[in-house]
């Protein structure tokens, strides 16, 4: 095996120790979010908002606009008003909030790609690791553009509507605990419906289109843009 063979393979097995960590760092992160949201700690709030402040936070550093700085901040501040007025427990009304406006961002980013004029957000995923590819495929990728508009509104929808007419455990169980798996679910759904589907076309390990997204998420942040 070349030199450079070698230092690719270490790559990506760096990069997929790399996925599992985090994976597994996420999947604690809810677990110890959805314990503290049912027993009622008062640190449920902090623990709920304190990463989609952080992700707020650096989504404004990295892509240095002023406005995210600036929603970034009110964010912050009003949170801190409201903790120093009514004490944590009184902030669980914000719990539905970061897994609604992350849901809802998806939908956006997913779904402004298909204006007119555009390229679908998977369609250009998909022409990365692709290159050319036949009609039928970019058809294709359009329609799972769409599907994920309709899975990230579902997920939003059904978010908000568990919050307002469930139980705390069960909306913090579908938030804090399975929002991950959902996520996971859809992409190996769709993975293996396109292999069936399409049984001619080279398909890229699943892995492979979930860096391509990871590269396009990096690049967008850089350079301030997502299309």
């Amino acid at each position: 095996m070349s030199n450079s063979a070698a230092r690719n393979e270490a790559g990506v097995r760096r990069l997929n120790l790399a996925a599992a960590a985090l994976a597994a760092g996420l999947m604690s992160y809810e677990a110890i979010a959805h314990w503290a949201v049912v027993h009622d700690t008062g640190l449920g709030a902090l623990i709920a908002l304190g990463p989609a402040l952080a992700a707020l936070l650096l989504i404004a550093w990295r892509t240095r606009r002023r406005a995210w700085l600036m929603l970034a901040g009110a964010a912050c501040l009003i949170v801190a008003l409201l903790a120093l007025r009514h004490g944590l427990p009184s902030l669980a009304v914000l719990y539905p909030l970061p897994s609604v406006f992350a849901f809802l961002l998806m939908l956006v980013v997913f779904g402004r790609t298909l204006a007119p004029g555009r390229e679908p957000l998977v369609t250009g995923l998909a022409r990365r690791v692709h290159g050319t590819l036949p009609p039928e495929i970019e058809l294709y990728t359009r329609r799972v553009n769409w599907a994920w508009c309709v899975f990230f509104a579902a997920m939003a929808l059904a978010s908000a509507l568990l919050f307002d007419f469930a139980s705390l455990e069960t909306w913090s169980l579908f938030a804090n605990v399975l929002t991950l798996p959902l996520i996971a679910l859809m992409f190996v759904a769709e993975y293996a419906y396109r292999i069936a589907r399409y049984r001619d076309f080279a398909h890229v390990p699943l892995l492979t289109a979930v860096r391509a997204f990871r590269e396009w998420g990096r690049a967008a942040l850089s350079t301030g843009r997502g299309g």
